[in-house]
């Protein structure tokens, strides 16, 4: 069962208290809660295996008195909204599967009902000043919500309820009845020897899961003669991927389309002018000259928040003196502060670095090449080369890559030039078969097309096994010879992943570059490499030689650091190179178009 369920603003007050075991409602267990956020700001960060943040707070032997009850350490399961910034925590006495269940359903019904009811609106509309006692500036978040917070009150009570009921009940069913008159040894012993058989999964203090002797791992293989028909393929949702334009071209959405609710969480409170200061800081400030020492300190703080989301300090350097430039001698606007100005100004450095200084109109410059044929009457397939240190998921995005360009209409030959790493041909063996059944339903696993090659009409794998680094020239070039014989639009070549920081396996991406020519060098990097990926994107830069370049990054694993953007800022910064593209997932459609003004609130919030 759990304890309490409270709602609280970001200056502390409680807008809504319940006690779930009946008793006089706790204030020291959620003041502790609050200290422990205050001093575990890394707590904050998203845990993408949960849907909501858990954390657990320690016992305490120096309580005064030797009260148990507020010496004891217990769980809490909280979530953050940021328009009103309103924090909902539900507390109990330590972490088990059922008790994480309980407290994840509750939460979820407590935040559903506050938002049906209207509360979050009416809370924001006092805190800006509209309920009708605040007057003055003197805010009264509950001001005429009076209504609505007895309902919500009743209703939480009910649900709760509910789920207690529901819980009970699927104890009962589960774990059946017990004889009586067997001993409590032969029982627990009984109960063991079910689980054994029946296999399962225990959960422990830290959220971590281990099998418990398994025997249906059938349900967990996911290899393909496991599948069900269609069942990979179902999770493909074109409409979440992109749209067509009026003229039939297929774009892929910008990333704030799919993450909007995420961009407006990490808008800063002083924004929005719910800081207790915020008045003040609004309406007392601006008119000041702007000195270095004004900004000295302004600029430390800056540079440790962009340096803590994974900006590399020589870049978070740059920007910083890009703002002191700007601003030493200028005044601050009306009602602005210094620290402000320092943001906005930062803004603008950070746009103007992860702005493209070139097109990126990518699907019309192929179109355009796909019309054009050579002195033979051959069409000219547009080459692209996928590069990028291990592991940061070449093939995957290039797939990915190939799925767009299948939305368009376009012939697609995906190359395996990676000879070296084991496995790499039959994972794009497997990545085509699966882009030919998303274009053709009736194609069957496995079968080859009427070249007597992997995939179909659409989509075709073009291989030459494993070998030395001399092997993937040869096979670059006899690819893009194929290419132009059987009219594909498109190659796709993917590379060996190889170490930034090794001369030896750096050294073949020159003479690949200049004999197979391909028309764009796209790099993947990962979000999750955070300060090394400056080096990364300078070595893979410069290891095409003085006539060639990269064209674009895709940065890959998005969805797996939440504000933690920085990689995006390092590789720009130490390239000038643009970004195409990032990975949002694992899918064929988890990629989107760079938003540049959502990667940037980001970083300044």
């Amino acid at each position: 069962m759990l304890e309490q369920f409270v709602v609280f603003t970001s200056g502390g007050q409680v807008v809504y208290q319940f006690n779930c075991l009946g008793k006089k409602f706790a204030e020291t267990q959620i003041n502790r809660f609050i200290s422990h956020l205050l001093s575990s700001p890394t707590i904050h960060n998203e845990d993408s295996s949960r849907k909501y943040r858990i954390v657990e707070i320690a016992g305490n032997s120096n309580t005064s008195g030797g009260n148990k009850a507020q010496s004891r350490g217990f769980c809490s399961m909280y979530h953050v909204s940021r328009r009103p910034e309103l924090y909902y925590v539900v507390t109990y006495a330590e972490q088990s599967l059922q008790l994480n269940q309980e407290a994840e359903e509750t939460l979820q019904v407590g935040i559903n009902l506050w938002e049906s009811l209207g509360l979050s609106e009416g809370v924001l509309d006092n805190i800006n000043g509209k309920g009708s006692r605040n007057e003055r500036n003197c805010i009264d978040v509950l001001t005429d919500l009076e209504e609505e917070l007895e309902k919500f009150d009743q209703y939480l009570k009910i649900k709760y309820e509910e789920i207690l009921s529901r819980d009970n009940e699927n104890s009962s069913s589960s774990i059946g009845k017990v004889d009586s008159k067997k001993k409590p040894r032969e029982a627990k012993g009984k109960k063991q020897q079910q689980q054994q058989q029946g296999g399962g999964r225990k959960w422990g203090r830290d959220g971590t899961m281990e099998e418990i002797n398994a025997q249906d791992s059938k349900a967990l293989d996911f290899s393909e003669n496991n599948q069900q028909a269609g069942g990979s393929m179902g999770q493909i949702d074109k409409d979440s991927f992109g749209k067509r334009t009026n003229q039939g071209d297929f774009l892929i959405k910008e990333i704030d389309d799919l993450l909007s609710a995420q961009k407006e969480s990490y808008q800063s409170n002083e924004d929005k002018g719910t800081s207790a200061f915020g008045f003040l800081r609004k309406h007392l400030l601006g008119n000041k000259t702007i000195t270095e020492t004004d900004l000295k300190s302004v600029l430390d703080k800056l540079k440790q928040k962009l340096i803590t989301k994974n900006v590399a300090p020589e870049a978070a350097e740059f920007l910083c003196k890009q703002v002191s430039l700007d601003l030493v001698g200028s005044k601050t606007a009306s009602w602005t502060s210094v620290e402000n100005t320092a943001r906005e100004s930062l803004t603008k450095s950070l746009t103007q670095i992860l702005t493209p200084g070139v097109s990126v109109d990518l699907l019309h410059e192929i179109q355009q090449k796909a019309e054009t044929r050579d002195a033979q009457g051959l069409k000219q397939p547009y080459v692209f080369s996928v590069v990028g240190v291990n592991g940061v998921g070449k093939s995957t995005n290039l797939s990915k890559l190939a799925f767009w360009l299948l939305q368009n209409n376009l012939r697609v030959l995906v190359v395996a030039s990676d000879t070296f790493r084991s496995g790499a041909v039959e994972q794009l063996r497997v990545h085509v078969e699966n882009l030919a059944e998303l274009t053709d339903e009736s194609h069957i696993r496995g079968s080859k097309n009427r070249r007597d090659k992997t995939g179909n009409d659409h989509v075709e794998l073009f291989e030459a096994g494993y070998g030395g680094s001399d092997l993937v020239t040869k096979i670059a070039k006899q690819a893009i010879k194929y290419a132009k014989e059987q009219e594909f639009d498109i190659v796709l070549m993917d590379t060996a992943g190889r170490r930034h920081n090794d001369p030896t396996l750096m050294s073949p991406l020159k003479s690949f570059a200049e004999q197979a020519k391909p028309d764009k060098i796209i790099m993947v990097g990962e979000a999750l490499v955070g300060t090394d990926s400056v080096q990364q994107a300078k070595n893979f830069n410069e290891a095409f030689g003085r006539v060639r370049n990269l064209d674009f990054f895709i940065i890959s694993k998005c969805d797996t650091v939440g504000e933690m953007l920085g990689t995006m800022v390092n590789m720009v910064y130490a390239t000038g190179i643009p970004i195409l593209f990032v990975g949002v997932g694992q899918t064929y459609t988890d990629l989107r178009v760079l938003s540049v003004n959502w990667a940037v609130n980001i970083l300044v919030s």
